[in-house]
């Protein structure tokens, strides 16, 4: 029996027309008017130590999708005339050296690594030249695809999954993403609008704005954030508030009706404030306290909701990290640079949450979470990441969560790469319509959305992928992929329900687009489980079948 699952196209790139003359578009990376200069290693002179060079002048090199011989060829002149290049101004916020200040090659390093999570840029290269009175940093960005048409379709059965969403990363230049989507589920209808400015208020300030309208329901985000721009930040604050309205469908056993349906009505208002008592390109240990007010209710659906369960907590933090960045490609993307967290970080954290603030009795919150990283020989890596939180009061633990998860990655040939995790999970108690849910998207590919629910979880996945091209047709990396999955989720006192598949199937990345996730289209086998029949599944999907953080966060 063959299937179809899931469809999902990849993003097309459509911008708008270049405000820029084509005189001012430097594909080839040629500062006008200044003399070249001795070009150094990546990261400056070989032999130098960084505190003995001091910075001259700091040269911002841009180039457009298409750059050096592609940019006269028919297709650069269309990729280009139609996209308007990233604003130099939004390089230059990034910048974290000034003139006259020694060169860091760890610093430079964080500067890349910053310009390339904008999600603009295809490609970023910090570099420097030597000069007679010191030495020139050079930060050299090549602009990719930032405007996509994203077309998803997915069928399992007699239901249907499809979504038609027009997403700007960077509109006009100014490094502002604009979204809007709408999507069909089983589930329901949706209609999905975001905006996010990094840097509105004194380049320092970001806001970010979302709201969905759901044909059984409505949800609205505002963020406005001072964060923490770069490690050695000493100071960071952000405020969010989450208002909802929605229908919590809630799943069991792997049917694909919902077993139960709830009205609930939620307002979030937090605020997070952090101050760093040590903080360099190295790391970091913050301090800092979190304060949120919550109203949270549920009735059956669709009785409309009459109470107001308000709480309120408070608590300090404790933060550390010691930065460890792997640049890798062929991860989580194809054909692009991408950053991968290896760093040490712990984080500790309690809240108190008393019968005064709106509690049945007199609680208190904590939160622990720790990554640990390493690289490995040939460019692999691997990381290992824990969290535990929970509310205990005087009755013992009123509810709480754990999850453990690892993954490895190991690159034995060139263009190769093997890729196993694992992780597990345990919620006690879990607010409505939060159980861990695998299948599809998460979890097994091979099986429907919704097929494994529960208050326990664990779930592993291993893939041996070889990328075949980089640049097909200058816009398209492509790869193959064998793989196999085995996991499920249950509840506690119920049979353990999981599922297994195995299969092959082939990997794209447009390489000229910017922060774009890998396509996946994958022949499954799917063996028999409780639910599902044996056979065999096409699934086309985007990015990975697990999470690269610990699920719940």
């Amino acid at each position: 029996m063959l299937t179809v699952c899931l469809v999902a196209l990849a993003p097309l790139g459509l911008t708008a027309q270049d405000s820029l003359p084509p005189a001012a578009r430097d594909s080839a990376f040629k500062p006008v008017g200044e003399a070249p200069l001795g070009r150094d290693s990546a990261f400056g002179p070989v032999g130098m130590p960084d505190t003995l060079r001091r910075i001259v002048k700091i040269r911002i090199l841009q180039s457009d999708v298409f750059d050096s011989a592609d940019a006269h060829k028919w297709f650069g002149k269309i990729g280009n005339g139609l996209h308007v290049m990233t604003r130099p101004g939004i390089i230059e916020s990034e910048l974290l050296f000034k003139v006259g200040e020694p060169y860091d090659s760890v610093k430079a390093a964080e500067m890349a690594r910053n310009l390339r999570t904008r999600g603009l840029f295809r490609k970023v290269v910090v570099d420097t030249v030597t000069a007679d009175s010191g030495v020139v940093l050079q930060v050299i960005t090549k602009d990719g695809w930032t405007t996509q048409v994203d077309v998803r379709f997915r069928s399992a059965g007699k239901q249907t999954d499809w979504q038609l969403a027009l997403i700007e990363r960077n509109l006009l230049g100014t490094g502002t993403r604009f979204a809007t989507r709408y999507r069909h589920t089983p589930d329901r209808n949706s209609l999905n609008f975001q905006f996010l400015q990094p840097r509105l208020i004194a380049k320092r300030v970001s806001l970010g704005l979302r709201y969905e309208d759901r044909s059984d329901g409505a949800r609205g985000q505002v963020a406005i954030e001072r964060p923490f721009f770069s490690l050695s930040d000493r100071n960071g604050i952000t405020t969010l508030l989450d208002i909802r309205n929605e229908r919590v469908l809630r799943f069991r056993d792997g049917v694909g009706d919902p077993a139960d349906s709830l009205r609930r009505r939620f307002v979030l208002g937090r605020v997070e404030a952090g101050h760093a008592l040590y903080a360099s390109s190295k790391g970091y240990l913050r301090v800092g306290v979190t304060g949120q007010v919550r109203r949270d209710d549920f009735v059956p659906w669709p009785t409309r909701t009459t109470t107001r369960s308000v709480t309120a907590a408070l608590g300090p933090f404790l933060e550390w990290r010691r930065a460890n960045f792997a640049v890798t490609s062929g991860f989580a993307r194809v054909g692009q640079d991408e950053d991968v967290d290896l760093s040490t970080f712990a984080r500790v954290q309690l809240f108190a949450a008393p019968e005064l603030f709106g509690y049945h009795r007199d609680g208190l919150g904590g939160l622990a979470q720790i990554r640990l990283g390493r690289q490995l020989a040939k460019g692999g890596f691997a990381w290992l990441d824990g969290r535990l939180n929970g509310v205990v009061t005087s009755a013992g633990l009123d509810s709480g969560s754990a999850v453990l998860g690892g993954t490895v990655v190991v690159k034995p040939h060139r263009g190769h790469l093997a890729i196993g995790h694992a992780d597990i999970g345990w919620i006690k108690n879990p607010v409505q319509g939060t159980e861990f849910d695998l299948g599809f998207a998460v979890g097994p590919r091979g099986f429907p959305i919704h097929a494994f629910t529960g208050d326990r979880t664990y779930f592993t996945t291993a893939e041996y992928r070889v990328i075949l091209a980089d640049e097909v047709l200058k816009t398209l990396a492509v790869g193959v992929a064998g793989f196999v999955d085995h996991g499920g989720a249950w509840f506690n006192g119920t049979k353990r329900r999981t599922g297994t598949n195995l299969g092959m199937g082939i990997r794209l990345g447009p390489s000229r687009v910017a922060d774009a996730n890998q396509t996946r289209l994958d022949l499954a086998y799917r063996f028999k489980n409780d639910q599902e029949k044996a056979g065999w599944v096409f699934v086309i999907a985007s990015g990975l079948t697990f999470n690269t953080q610990p699920r719940g966060l």
